[in-house]
């Protein structure tokens, strides 16, 4: 039977789920966790917080997939859009697009 690596987070969460099961405050789980895993220990509040979530009744130790916006805005689209632009004037620089196509400018925050 192989080994499977067990990701440090989700070990933890493991950890946490069992005692606050048996009642452990969440001050003594991070206490245990910080003595075990060290510098990777989760925070004090994402201890907190996963310690609430399973004296709740929470049973997974994933975390919950979710529908969001990609953090980046490379996209094939996008990509697309700006190699037209630039094919089409080659002298179009950044500038150019960010004031005069899109009219933004440059505002003080004073």
């Amino acid at each position: 039977m192989s080994e499977q690596e067990v990701p440090p987070s989700i070990a933890q969460r493991i950890v946490i789920k069992f005692l606050a099961a048996e009642g452990v405050k969440p001050a003594e789980i991070l206490r245990r966790l910080t003595a075990q895993f060290g510098e990777k220990t989760l925070s004090r509040a994402r201890v907190f917080a996963w310690h609430k979530q399973f004296v709740e009744g929470r049973e997974r130790v994933e975390n919950e997939s979710h529908d969001r916006t990609p953090r980046t805005s490379i996209t094939a689209g996008n990509i697309d859009s700006v190699r037209q632009l630039v094919e089409g004037d080659r002298r179009l620089t950044t500038s150019d697009i960010l004031s005069e196509e899109l009219g933004y400018r440059k505002v003080c925050a004073r």
